[in-house]
């Protein structure tokens, strides 16, 4: 059914914040960027960038209500309290309930073992598990939202002496204490634990349907009373008639099953005398009774964390949970001075996304969301967000949870809305909303649409956009970004269906960092080598506090040093000058931000159309070969033993050693000497006869297998041995010789050997072009 979400606070709540001065408060960093989108009505999502010079990056998001509409909001506890859902699964669940998801964020503590939270669940008035103490976030019956900071639930058990159910009135007054026939009832109980794990001096027990559909899950020896239910729902204020069907005891879990309840106390605990009140046929008739009685009138409630916002004021951090106070991902919750809410989760622990606040950074942040009163939810790896973007058809996550995977919680806030769906378009939306634009390039805006239950429909044919900015332009779906900084905020319309909406396209005129490439990669580019007259298409990413930005080349300076070559008019293509052995470089630049590609002219002329000339001219980049000559590399050629060393040597950095002798055929004064002698002390290279080392005979495909294994480990690789079954599919792979099995295998599995026509020929020579990609392709894994 539907429920009207008008979020009244008490009168007392409303005098009091009129009397409130008003706060400044800011969480860490100055704001970059900013995106609000609307999920419904009255639900607007909001996207925010902060950057700190001090502890970097922090994005967050929030859901808000902004008064009276569609969307309200509910707690949910997945379908048992034992046990947690993600937040995908959560999204999943309440759709298959029916609902109509348009976002989700976790909410209380809970245990990590069992699944069960901490504090309260009510969910659609249903009491589903006890607050132990802790503070209750509420949602009315009348769509107001409160708190209540001490919260108990004591559950009475009247045993009535004559078989038969007290009136709910008179078992009240009985619980309660007060004046009525207790004469009729035998025995009271009193507990305070409902649907929580059993611990051994937790007192005792009692466990409905909604706790489990397996068992009670206990695990101690312990003894249990199963009641049938005959009349009523459990409640926080309110009766309930039960009947006793079974006592026992056991060693563990017993069945609740559905209709049914269980007390129970562990045997450690003390409470035989308890067992013992109960006898098979007791009608018993079940009070519950609220410490505060708002919390009766709560339709949906959750448990919480520490108070950080009261009455307009920061609490005093003395107070809070001295484990949470460090930086961390967060999730918060806060009541406005007109009663509507924000729903705040900030990422966190990830120095390259988002640093996360420190608790007392979160409360000046709920400050800043003008809250009244604020609360901690459960953060860290439980912090999630889910939101159904205009356009989709489900809600994801749009958080980037810490743990690199959703965790599994217990319970969440989920907004929905009782709108009935329609066939026709009524909200339009930018699917693109939000996104960077350096100023003067174009993006082409892409449109949804959405009935009056806010579910995807085909977008109109005729939406057109109305631009807020000055200098910005629009032709159809082209949008040309003006010369100034702004969030230009669109206006969307569709003549044909009278549908409307609004979009945001963020200009930035200075953006953060600007990325060369080649044209078609998104690899950085930061050097090159280029052949005489070589001609390099080059791209350019610029981004924004690390978000992509849409650009144009057009928009780039080209800057180039020295005798290299020229720009065409072209934008971004460079022509290499015809002098050889040159060297400078190309700055690309935009709105104060440039970086550099250092520029060595003057190439293997031998390795033009090459297929090896990539792989060549990244190891002359770095410093591992130099060619046979300044302008040939003699792609064809065998590589000799010892030239190989000097390759290993060379991409290991020429590390420091202490050697272990030289081998006794290796001229004095020769360039590998030291490469060889090197590859000696690692255990690298090997006597092949006596102390030789023959590095003037080339290379056998075996040997370099070898070689380059015995190198990976100095290279900084992370790898797993090969097995001999990795070289099944290779005919000759029998022709191996014993030392370059595991060697030959470990490569085949990393994926750079692949063989040669299916072969491994062992016993073959390795070309310098061949032997470029082995060593390029290791240095790359």
């Amino acid at each position: 059914m539907k429920r009207l979400f008008i979020r009244n606070l008490t009168a007392a709540l409303l005098v009091l914040v009129l009397l409130l001065t008003p706060v400044a408060a800011f969480a860490v960093g100055d704001t970059v960027y900013t995106n609000s989108r609307w999920l419904a009505d009255n639900l607007e999502y909001v996207n925010t960038i902060r950057w700190c010079t001090t502890y970097g990056r922090t994005e967050s998001f929030a859901i808000r209500m902004t008064g009276p509409g569609d969307a309200y909001p509910i707690i949910m506890n997945g379908d048992t309290v034992f046990g947690a859902f993600r937040i995908s699964r959560m999204v999943s669940y309440a759709e298959s309930l029916g609902l109509n998801v348009l976002a989700v964020v976790n909410t209380d503590f809970f245990s990590m073992q069992t699944g069960v939270p901490l504090g309260i669940v009510i969910e659609d008035g249903v009491y589903k598990s006890s607050p132990s103490d802790r503070i209750a976030v509420c949602f009315g019956g009348d769509g107001s939202v409160f708190l209540v900071e001490d919260p108990t639930v004591q559950i009475s058990l009247l045993i009535n002496e004559r078989g038969e159910a007290m009136s709910g009135e008179a078992a009240e007054e009985g619980a309660a204490g007060g004046e009525t026939d207790m004469d009729a009832v035998r025995n009271v109980v009193n507990l305070n634990n409902f649907n929580k794990f059993r611990v051994d001096v937790g007192g005792l027990y009692l466990f409905s349907e909604a706790f489990s559909t397996v068992s009670t899950r206990t695990s101690t020896p312990g003894w249990f009373v199963r009641f049938r239910v005959i009349e009523g729902t459990p409640t926080v204020s309110g009766t309930m008639t039960l009947e006793v069907t079974e006592l026992l005891e056991s060693d563990g879990a017993i069945p609740i099953g559905e209709g049914y309840m269980v007390l129970s106390a562990a045997s450690a605990g003390g409470y035989d005398a308890t067992f013992e009140m109960f006898e098979v046929g007791d009608i018993v008739t079940m009070v519950t009774t609220a410490s505060d009685e708002r919390l009766a009138d709560a339709q949906y409630a959750t448990g919480a964390g520490d108070v950080l916002v009261r009455d307009g004021v920061k609490t005093d951090q003395t107070d809070w949970d001295r484990a949470l106070l460090s930086r961390a991902p967060r999730t918060a919750f806060g009541v406005r001075a007109d009663g509507t809410v924000v729903s705040y989760v900030v990422d966190g622990r990830n120095s390259t996304h988002s640093v996360g606040l420190t608790l007392d950074e979160l409360a000046d942040e709920m400050l800043r969301q003008g809250s009244v009163f604020a609360v901690n939810f459960d953060g860290g790896g439980s912090s999630a967000l889910s939101v159904r973007m205009p356009g989709d058809r489900s809600a994801s996550v749009v958080s980037r949870p810490s743990e690199g995977s959703e965790r599994a919680c217990a319970t969440y806030i989920v907004f929905v809305t009782d709108a009935e769906p329609g066939g026709e378009s009524r909200n339009l939306s930018l699917v693109n909303d939000g996104e960077i634009v350096l100023a003067g390039s174009t993006v082409e805006l892409k449109f949804a649409a959405t009935d009056r239950a806010y579910m995807p429909v085909a977008a109109p044919d005729d939406i057109y956009a109305l631009s807020s900015a000055i200098g910005a332009s629009i032709d159809g779906t082209t949008y040309t970004a003006g010369d100034v900084a702004m969030t230009d905020r669109l206006t969307l319309r569709s003549p044909s269906t009278g549908a409307v909406g609004t979009g945001e396209i963020f200009v930035i005129t200075r953006p953060t960092s600007v990325i060369p490439t080649r044209r078609g990669s998104t690899a950085q580019l930061n050097s090159v080598r280029l052949l005489p007259g070589e001609r390099l298409e080059l791209g350019v990413t610029a981004t924004y506090y690390r978000r992509d930005v849409v650009s144009q080349l057009h928009l780039f300076e080209f800057e180039v040093s020295g005798d290299i070559g020229h720009m065409t008019d072209e934008p971004g293509v460079f022509i290499a000058g015809q002098a050889m052995q040159q060297t400078g470089s190309i700055t690309v630049s935009a709105g104060g931000r440039s970086a550099e590609i250092r520029v060595d002219v003057g190439g293997f002329l031998d390795m033009e159309g090459h297929w090896a000339r990539e792989y060549a001219e990244y190891l002359a980049m770095l410093g591992i070969v130099t060619g046979v000559t300044s302008t040939e590399y003699v792609p064809n050629e065998l590589m000799i033993r010892g030239d190989f060393c000097l390759m290993l040597y060379r991409s290991a950095g020429l590390p420091a050693f202490t050697s272990t002798g030289t081998f006794d055929d290796i001229p004095e004064g020769i360039y590998y000497a030291e490469a060889v002698e090197w590859a000696r002390a690692m255990g690298i290279a090997e006597a092949v006869e006596g102390n030789s080392f023959h590095p003037a005979v080339p290379l056998t495909r075996q040997d370099a297998f070898t070689f380059i294994y015995r190198t990976l480990e100095l290279l900084g690789k992370e790898f797993k041995d090969g097995v001999p079954d990795d070289l099944v599919g290779f005919p000759d792979a029998g022709a191996l010789s014993d030392y370059a099995v595991i060697p030959a295998a470990t490569l085949v599995r990393l994926g750079i050997v692949e063989g040669s026509d299916g072969l491994l020929e062992p016993l073959s020579g390795f070309t310098r072009g061949q032997m470029a990609k082995l060593v390029a392709s290791v240095l790359q894994l």
